[in-house]
């Protein structure tokens, strides 16, 4: 699993490791006046449109031992439903209704299963180069993902830009849609939020821009440049604890 998925990776600390990402960032940002364009991005009904057929393609990719594959294919080729009004069947015994799309959630194994399809995009997106970074010769960070929620860093409009179309290609291809009423785009030039009009992309969808006075909700912390002073005092305090 890609260092930059905090939702199922082993070792990770889930929604505290990237909230203190976001202190540190916006820190930086505002200290030293730098540049930095981000972008919150919200799949939509995530769980429920990953097509089978890339969920089995996807643990072919990551060679998982061949046994589970067949099992686990098996096993979707089972999945059905059948409509029923007020007691009564609407579909004969024997037409159930073939599910294509989604995994299932509460058990221990979609979680893993939903964010492999997820992996191949951090990979695109650290190799397009297009990275914040902290110091001259320090840690660059490109995204963040916590299961299906992804943050996008970039020192520029452009770069995000690019990390977006990046994004939407992915998903396209896999046949994922965004929420685009829980995505958002921030803009800052010289450590201060930049206004600026929503951004159209290749979809084309429109994504809001966040302004100075405007923040957005990650995970259950405010945020505009990086996380709010007592979000970050209460995620420090709780990752010590």
């Amino acid at each position: 699993m890609s260092p930059a998925q905090n939702g199922c990776r082993g070792g990770g600390r889930g929604t505290k490791e990237p909230l203190l990402i976001d202190a540190v960032i916006g820190k930086v940002v505002k200290r030293n006046r730098r540049n930095l364009s981000a972008a919150w991005i919200d799949y939509k009904n995530a769980f429920d449109s990953v097509r089978h057929t890339w969920l089995k393609r996807v643990i072919e990719l990551y060679k998982v031992e061949c046994t589970v594959r067949d099992f686990l294919g098996q096993c979707m080729g089972q999945w059905s439903t059948i409509l029923c009004h007020v007691d009564q069947r609407m579909t004969a015994a024997e037409n159930h209704i073939r599910i294509r799309k989604g995994i299932f959630q509460g058990d221990c194994l979609s979680p893993i299963w939903f964010c492999l399809p997820l992996n191949p995009l951090s990979t695109l997106l650290e190799g397009s180069g297009r990275v914040f970074q902290l110091r001259k010769g320090g840690t660059k960070v490109t995204h963040l993902f916590n299961m299906n929620n992804l943050k996008l860093f970039a020192s520029s409009r452009s770069h995000v830009m690019e990390l977006l179309n990046i994004t939407c290609d992915f998903n396209n291809s896999i046949g994922m849609k965004l929420g685009t009423d829980k995505c958002a785009i921030l803009h800052v030039e010289r450590g201060r939020v930049a206004n600026s009009e929503g951004m159209d992309l290749s979809m084309p969808i429109s994504i809001r821009t966040l302004s100075e006075a405007e923040t957005y909700r990650y995970r259950g912390m405010s945020q505009n440049i990086g996380v709010d002073e007592a979000g970050s005092q209460f995620a420090i305090c709780f990752m010590h604890a």
